[in-house]
């Protein structure tokens, strides 16, 4: 035997059974104004959901600058690891280049060398 389930009437039933039949009882323009003002109200929720919220568009478009930034500084540390890897490189092996360091860097110099220096006026 199926077994009967007891459905309850929703709490705002009542409330758009009678908005239902007012509403198809009243004039035309009555009804004219209910409409347009509903398009009203969905067309300002719906630019308000635009403007807030997780999908807003200004959290959009901070996020793509957010990300343009984050790319930008990337590349930075990319060209930085590569240059450290060629300096390391050249330091491990390449005397000339040492060499070049000691002398700008460090002011050194082979003994029994002397360095001229002229200074622009």
């Amino acid at each position: 035997m199926p077994r009967r389930i007891k459905q309850k009437p929703s709490l705002l039933a009542p409330m758009m059974d009678n908005f239902l039949k007012k509403l198809s009882g009243t004039n035309f323009r009555w009804r004219r104004k209910i409409i347009k003002y509903g398009f009203w109200i969905i067309g300002l929720l719906f630019f308000y959901s635009l403007m807030s919220g997780t999908y807003g568009i200004p959290r959009i478009i901070s996020l793509e600058l957010q990300k343009k930034a984050l790319m930008e500084n990337n590349q930075k540390d990319i060209i930085d690891l590569i240059d450290g890897a060629r300096e390391k490189k050249m330091l491990l092996y390449d005397k000339y280049y040492i060499e070049s360091i000691a002398r700008t860097r460090y002011h050194m110099i082979y003994p029994h060398e002397t360095i001229y220096r002229f200074l622009d006026k």
